[in-house]
C-alpha cells in the first residue's frame, strides 16, 4: 500500500519554510483529537451529571431534615395522646367498677394490636425507623380507644340504668317531722292493742308538706276508713309508697311525679289520735322497714 505525504509550507515574507506529514501520521491525529474531545464531553457531562445529582442530594437531606421534624413533633403528640388516654382509662375503670362492671385488664388491651407496618423502600432508613414507630403507636392508640369506646357505651348503659333505678329508690324523708311510732310491733294508741305497725308515723303540725320519696307514677288516690286520704306510687322494679292521713291531696292517679315534689299536706284524717303523716314502702307488695330507706341522719327532705 503507497501512503502519501502531505506537505505543508508557510510563507512569511522574508522566509518561505514548511514540513510534510504522513497520511498515517494525519489519520493518528485525527484519531487522538476525536478522542480527546470524546474525553472532554465525556468529563464535562459527568461533572454536570455529579453536580445534578449532588444538588438533589442536598435537597433530599434538606427535605429529610424537615421530614424527621415533622416526625419528632408527631411523636410528641402521640406522647400526649397516650397521657389523655391513660387519664381516659383510669378514669373508665372508674366508671366500670361504679357500674359494677369488669374493668378492661391490661393483657386484654395488649391484644389485637399488631406490630410495625412491612418496610417501604422508600424510607431512609432513620424516617422508615420513625415512621414504623409512629404508625404503630398511631394504630395501638386506634384501637385502645375503641377499646374505651366500647367499655365506655357499656358502662354508660349500665350507670343509666342504674341512675334510672336509684331515682326511682325511696330515699329522702317524705316530711318533716317527728317519728312517733315506728315500723313493728306496737301498742295501739286507739285499742291498745298489741298490733303490727307497716310504717312509720311522722308528726307535725296540719298542712306541713309532704313529698314522693323516688320518682314514680301515682298508682290511686282514694280515702281508706283507717288511713284516711292516702296517696299510693308505684316505683318500679317491685317498689311502692304509701302515704296516709293526708289534709290534701295534689296529684292525680296515673299522674307521673318526680323526687321531692309536694304530693299532699299532713292531716288527721281516718283513724289517728293526731295530725301525722303514715308512710309505708313496700317491695312486692310486702311491707319493709322504711329505715332501710331513710337518710338517718337527716329528718327533712
Amino acid at each position: 500500500m503507497l501512503l502519501h505525504r502531505w506537505s505543508i509550507i508557510f510563507n512569511t515574507g522574508d522566509k518561505v519554510w514548511g514540513f510534510s506529514i504522513s497520511e498515517k501520521v494525519i489519520f493518528l491525529l485525527i484519531i487522538l483529537i476525536c478522542m480527546c474531545s470524546g474525553a472532554l464531553t465525556y468529563i464535562i457531562l459527568e461533572g454536570n451529571s455529579n453536580k445534578a445529582l449532588f444538588e438533589e442530594f442536598t435537597e433530599l437531606k434538606k427535605e429529610n431534615k424537615k421530614y424527621l421534624l415533622k416526625l419528632k413533633n408527631i411523636k410528641n403528640e402521640i406522647s400526649i395522646l397516650d397521657e389523655k388516654y391513660e387519664r381516659v382509662g383510669y378514669n373508665n375503670t372508674l366508671l366500670l367498677l361504679a357500674s359494677e362492671l369488669t374493668p378492661i385488664s391490661k393483657s386484654v388491651k395488649q391484644m389485637g394490636i399488631g406490630g410495625p407496618p412491612e418496610r417501604k423502600e422508600f424510607y431512609s432508613y432513620e424516617i422508615d425507623l420513625s415512621v414504623k414507630n409512629i404508625e404503630h403507636n398511631i394504630n395501638r392508640i386506634e384501637k385502645l380507644v375503641e377499646l374505651e369506646k366500647s367499655s365506655l357505651e357499656n358502662a354508660e348503659d349500665k350507670l343509666t340504668k342504674l341512675k334510672r333505678r336509684l331515682l326511682h329508690t325511696p330515699s329522702i324523708w317524705p316530711t318533716y317531722g317527728w317519728v312517733t311510732d315506728g315500723f313493728g310491733w306496737r301498742k295501739h294508741p286507739i285499742t291498745k292493742k298489741r298490733q303490727w305497725h307497716e310504717g312509720y308515723d311522722i308528726a307535725n303540725y296540719p298542712g306541713t308538706p309532704v313529698v314522693a320519696s323516688a320518682d314514680g307514677i301515682v298508682k290511686s288516690t282514694k280515702w281508706w276508713s283507717t288511713y284516711g286520704n292516702t296517696v299510693m306510687i308505684d316505683h318500679g322494679f317491685g317498689i311502692e309508697t304509701r302515704y296516709a292521713h293526708l289534709q290534701k291531696i295534689y296529684v292525680r292517679p296515673s299522674q307521673e311525679v318526680k323526687r321531692g315534689q309536694r304530693i299532699g299536706c299532713i292531716g288527721s284524717t281516718g283513724r289517728v289520735t293526731g295530725p301525722h303523716l303514715h308512710y309505708e314502702v313496700r317491695v312486692l307488695n310486702q311491707a319493709v322497714n322504711p329505715y332501710d330507706y331513710l337518710d338517718i341522719y337527716k329528718n327533712t327532705y
